[in-house]
């Protein structure tokens, strides 16, 4: 196993906030603690970290992810917290696992909330959290140590020396106990239980012919009689259609991996279409397409490893397995997918070099579709693999392909590059294909279809080798690789496959660490390389050998930077010859990069393309060094477990990167190139006789940094956060305050600090005015009244203050007149049930968390005084019910933009009868029901949104017994369907009628009222233009719901008595426009077994009044069906069962 690769200098990670978890004590009577309610919604996402730590989050209308409350997991109510944030990223990390995940044993993605969102492990979409853990060498070769309690085992994987678990998010805080570092024999708290050497998220990974073969030379390798012949090569993907003409008898062994515990031999239908293109660009035989769409080794034999289930997604422990499996099956292995960024540490690449050292099977890897320097992604990365970048049929570098240089250690990724744009193969029968090109046959892109004309190659290269491994066929393929002028190392590594040049060239070279890097700009002491030629051949070859440079522009490189010696070799037949590369780095200016290329011409002029090579030089750098001291006069020290950790870091204005600075007496420094930055974070003071430690927040703004600096901090001077408010008998309750500043032409927050903590425990050292960014200041109170009126709960305050410019003097006043007051309403659906409400206020990407209130029993009433000036104000309810003790989320609704004004008195309801479809507002990956400009049609149908207008829920099938089943149809054709709340169907372009059905259902003995709610939208639709850019845009579709409001108590009941109902037709946000045509009601008193129609009248709006008139003996519940008919020619068809209770 290789080394652990590190970045030099090295990069912070971001400690933007210290959190303390402890608040004031509920009040007495208070319902139990909450669990996080699942994000059915699109907007509020809520996750259970690994610690049991519960955390809401909500993501806005850009898709960024913003913490807004926390609720730290049993036993844990005085845990501190940090938050980091970088590249619009947002991370939470508990305060007993910071040491452990700084120490490499923990995976910075268990902790990486807007990762977590973003692969679907919110609450709602993931009752568990998939892990992999590693052991140590020695717990490594016992056999596999029990789960601990919690997580249940899933697979062993031994090319980790590990195993891949499920924990339950229900119990996930007993593995931390049992693995977290209180547990570790060691005197550190950096370590974790005895055995365990790293927890690592079970992250996702997903699938990143007719002129491209003759664009690589196949056609040449074919007419040598090379075409795969006796070689197996494995396939790694969504699967494979097996009845396509293409792939008649090339099929040998299969295995799905998607299945717990491996499941080998099972069917490998291919769902997603996705592998059998890539199989077809391996080894199709062109036989529907009369060889036109040959692939590149057509006689291979194909084994067919299923990692990808049929969206085209997967677990990384699915793929470990299935490399485990192909490794010990076949010479070659493709991998078209692609799981996260990294430096070559994870899982997937150590287990790809661990598996070719013990094997020698050559790993043949996509590069991925970032299209950006640095973003290789694994396993990719890993130093066996043989990564592929793609490029358009002229050979230009494709705008998908992911560049390097490898993270940490800048190595060269990818090591060369083959077609990948518009490549036609094989499609698999019922997908529906990127660009199909008629039934048998479809156009993908990416570097997932440059990769298998790489396997492919490798194929016909070990068939005329058959005694060649890995590493030959590895060199082989790279020396013979062409060179495409314009490109750099990091952007096609040794060039454009030339198959033909492989197979008929008898030398190649290797070489190790060919990425070179000074971390000192001041260094000039030269580096060399050893470059080896072999000879494959039967007589010598004699060679001449030259080497070259480019800049990132193309310009020549300096004289000097690169040179070989000797440049004259001879390789002797079946022999080998050495030369030596010496990069010297005195003749390269600080803060350059160039590319380097070594080649050696034969007599015959045959040129054998050496290694690609990358020099690059850090720019010059100056020591920054922070003398800080705490709040009682001591040098800050680098904090603990218990008493908390500062968290103070420079970054930089002009690129966002971080340096974290640590103290150790009072001091510490970094080494950081000239520019301007900040310099801010948190200081922590330790508390004394068991007293919370007290963080002090900081910013010095636009430090120039052009020589050695020493900078001071007092915490001292800091000052305490207060807000007053215009009430007597207030208590405060949770205090959170942050800063965010953005550096001229920034759109997301170039620096970012938040702190959330005790009352009267924060404090603010006041700055100076910035004058080059801009700079906002947040401090969000939330306070509750210590008394109540009869029936009502304690008045409740939830206050944001905002200021510009500097870090203030933070003590502020409020008034009446500065604040809206919402008498709210809060229904129960059940006995035992109790309800929480959550409040996002934002404005210019500031808004600030709050510790998670406790939960009040339904049903309720309370006043809630907020601040709305100048403020996007969103609401969120949630009622609980208690099941063994453990409070589970019953439902969720939410609201938009709050309208009530400053100094007004408004009113709103919540959870109130009758419980049904909704819509909410269309935003980027929010609940709504859109169209996008990407072919796809989204749909996350609101199904549980209560009466009031601008109120939205939906079902949550993951964490109690919701059921929830999406159809699309078009033209009267089924195009899929779903079982999850949210689904994404592919559509054609042009215009059609549509279809889209959705049916919840809520079996829990608690949930009486909408057991069963169903609807189904008939609309037109047609294809959406892309924004700028070719930006996926998103519309709202024409569709509409009939919102009920029944005359119903604080219980969701009425009188068996003649009643009205109001029947609101609502329009999505966003849709076109259109009119009510029609609307028929009927009426249930039998739980649907019969119905009968109810009058229906129009105050001419939306809104109509039905009247129901309940029949002597009828049962507990009113169901309601409707169907409203439009001018547009839409329809929309509800049933909603037991929509209401009537009085015994």
């Amino acid at each position: 196993m290789r080394r652990i690769r590190t970045t030099s200098p090295p990069t912070a990670v971001v400690l933007g906030a210290l959190l303390i978890g402890t608040a004031a004590a509920p009040p007495a009577g208070a319902a139990p603690p909450r669990a996080a309610t699942a994000a059915g919604t699109g907007s509020v996402v809520n996750l259970t970290l690994i610690t049991g730590d519960r955390v809401t989050a909500r993501v806005g209308a850009d898709g960024t992810v913003s913490v807004v409350t926390v609720r730290p997991g049993p036993g844990r109510e005085d845990i501190a917290f940090a938050q980091q944030g970088a590249g619009g990223s947002v991370s939470l990390v508990p305060q007993d696992a910071m040491a452990p995940l700084h120490a490499g044993h923990l995976d910075p993605r268990l902790f990486d909330i807007t990762g977590l969102v973003a692969q679907g492990y919110d609450d709602a979409h993931s009752p568990q959290l998939p892990l992999i853990v590693t052991y140590d060498e020695a717990a490594g070769k016992k056999a596999a140590p029990q789960p601990p309690a919690g997580a249940t085992a899933v697979r062993a994987l031994a090319s980790v020396h590990g195993a891949a678990l499920r924990a339950d998010k229900k119990r996930v805080s007993q593995v931390w106990k049992q693995w977290g570092p209180a547990v570790s024999q060691q005197k550190s708290a950096a370590t974790l239980a005895p055995g365990v050497a790293k927890v690592w998220l079970d992250g996702k990974v997903g699938a990143s012919l007719d002129r491209s073969t003759a664009q690589v030379g196949a056609p040449q390798a074919w007419k040598s009689g090379w075409t795969g012949k006796g070689v197996k090569v494995a396939v790694l993907d969504t699967g494979i259609d097996s009845t396509h003409p293409d792939f008649s008898g090339s099929i040998g062994e299969s295995a799905d991996f998607t299945q717990d515990n491996g499941a080998v031999g099972s069917g490998v239908v291919d769902g997603d279409g996705h592998g059998t293109h890539v199989a077809s660009i391996i080894a199709g035989d062109g036989a529907a397409s009369d060889g036109r769409y040959r692939g590149m080794a057509p006689d291979a034999e194909l084994l067919v490893g299923k990692v990808l289930d049929d969206d085209g997604g997967g677990q990384e422990s699915w793929v470990l397995q299935g490399l485990e499996w192909a490794a010990a099956r076949a010479p070659i292995v493709n991998i078209s997918l692609s799981g996260g960024v990294t430096d070559g540490t994870d899982p997937l690449s150590q287990a790809v070099d661990n598996l070719a050292a013990s094997h020698g099977t050559l790993f043949v890897a996509a590069a991925g579709n970032l299209g950006r320097p640095g973003t290789v992604s694994a396993p990719g990365t890993a130093d066996a693999a043989l990564t592929v970048g793609a490029v358009e049929r002229n050979d230009a570098l494709a705008d998908l392909s992911s560049q390097g240089p490898r993270l940490g250690d800048h190595a060269v990724k990818p090591d060369l590059t083959a077609p990948g744009i518009g490549i036609v193969a094989a499609r698999a029968a019922g997908t529906d294909g990127e660009n199909p090109v008629n039934d048998r046959y479809t156009a993908l892109s990416g570097t997932s279809m440059a990769t298998p004309h790489v396997a492919g190659a490798a194929a016909l290269l070990a068939q005329a080798h058959p005694d060649w491994k890995g590493p030959q066929l590895k060199a082989a393929l790279t020396s013979s690789a062409k060179p495409i002028a314009g490109q750099g190392a990091y952007e096609q590594g040794a060039g454009r496959l030339d198959v033909a040049r492989a197979t008929a060239q008898s030398v190649f070279a290797t070489a190790e660490d060919t990425g070179v890097y000074f971390a000192d700009p001041k260094t000039t002491e030269p580096v060399t390389r050893t470059v080896t030629y072999h000879n494959t051949g039967t007589t010598m070859v004699s060679l001449t050998a030259a080497a070259a440079t480019t800049g990132r522009t193309g310009e020549p490189g300096p004289k000097g930077l690169l040179t070989v010696s000797p440049s004259g070799l001879t390789v002797p037949a079946g022999g080998t010859a050495r030369a030596t590369v010496t990069i010297d780095p005195g003749t390269a200016a600080a803060g350059t990069s160039f590319s380097g290329r070594l080649t050696a011409t034969a007599e015959d002029g045959t040129v054998v393309t050496g290694p690609a090579f990358a020099v690059t030089k850090e720019a010059v750098q100056r020591q920054v060094t922070v003398a800080a001291v705490d709040r009682n006069g001591a040098p800050l020290g680098p904090g603990s477990r218990e008493q908390g950790i500062s968290t103070v870091q420079l970054t930089s204005l002009a690129d966002g990167r971080t340096f974290d600075l640590t103290f150790d007496d009072g001091t510490a420094t970094a080494r950081v190139p000239e520019g301007r930055y900040n310099l801010g974070g948190t200081l922590v003071t330790p508390g004394t006789n068991g007293a919370a430690p007290t963080p002090t927040m900081f910013l010095q703004p636009e430090l120039d940094v052009r020589q050695d600096s020493r900078l001071t901090v007092d915490a001292r001077q800091g000052k305490p956060i207060t807000v007053a408010v215009p009430a007597p008998g207030v208590q405060p309750y949770s205090l959170s305050a942050g800063y965010c500043y953005h550096a001229a032409g920034d759109k997301t927050c170039t620096d970012q600090v938040a702190l959330l903590g005790r009352p009267g425990r924060l404090y603010v050292i006041p700055g100076k005015q910035v004058s080059d960014g801009t700079l906002g200041f947040y401090v969000r109170s939330i306070q509750n009244a210590t008394q109540a009126s009869k029936g009502r709960l304690p008045d409740h305050y939830d206050l944001l203050l905002l200021t510009t410019g500097s870090l203030p003097d933070p003590a502020f006043r409020l008034a009446r007149k500065d604040l809206a007051a919402v008498k709210n309403d809060y229904y129960a659906q059940g006995p035992g049930t109790a309800g929480t409400m959550d409040s996002w206020p934002t404005e210019s990407g500031l808004g600030g968390m709050s510790i998670a209130e406790p939960d009040f029993a339904l049903p309720a009433a309370r006043t809630e005084y907020m601040t709305v000036r100048g403020q996007h104000r969103e609401t969120y309810f949630s009622q609980q019910v208690g099941e063994g003790g453990e409070y589970l989320p019953l439902s969720v609704t939410q609201t938009g933009i709050v309208s009530c004004t400053a100094g007004s008195t408004c009113a709103d309801r919540w959870n109130a009868s009758v419980i049904g479809p909704g819509l909410a507002p269309v935003k980027n990956d929010a609940s709504s029901i859109g169209r996008a400009s990407d072919g796809t049609i989204s749909a996350e149908p609101q199904l549980f949104s209560d009466a009031a207008p601008r109120h939205y829920g939906g079902p949550m099938p993951h964490w109690q017994q919701d059921t929830v089943h999406i159809t699309l149809a078009k033209n009267g054709q089924k195009l899929g369907s779903s079982d999850s709340p949210r689904a994404t169907f592919a559509v054609p372009r042009d215009a059609a009628t549509y279809r889209l059905t959705a049916r919840a259902t809520r079996e829990e003995p608690w949930a009486s009222l909408s057991t069963t709610v169903e609807t189904a939208w008939t609309f037109r639709s047609a294809a959406v233009a892309p924004g700028p850019d070719d930006e996926v845009r998103t519309e709202a579709l024409p569709l509409d719901v009939v919102r009920f409001i029944a005359p119903v108590d604080t219980t969701n009941q009425t009188a068996r008595t003649r009643h009205t109902l109001t029947a609101r037709v609502e329009r999505q946000a966003g849709a076109a426009e259109s009119r009510t045509k029609s609307l028929t009601v009927q009426v249930s008193f039998d739980d649907g077994a019969t119905w009968q129609d109810a009058p229906v009248a129009s105050d001419g709006t939306a809104n109509h009044r039905v009247t129901i008139t309940p029949p002597a003996g009828s049962g507990s519940f009113v169901s309601l069906k409707a169907t409203a008919r439009t001018t547009d020619g839409g329809t929309v068809e509800q049933t909603i069962l037991h929509a209401y209770r009537l009085a015994p």
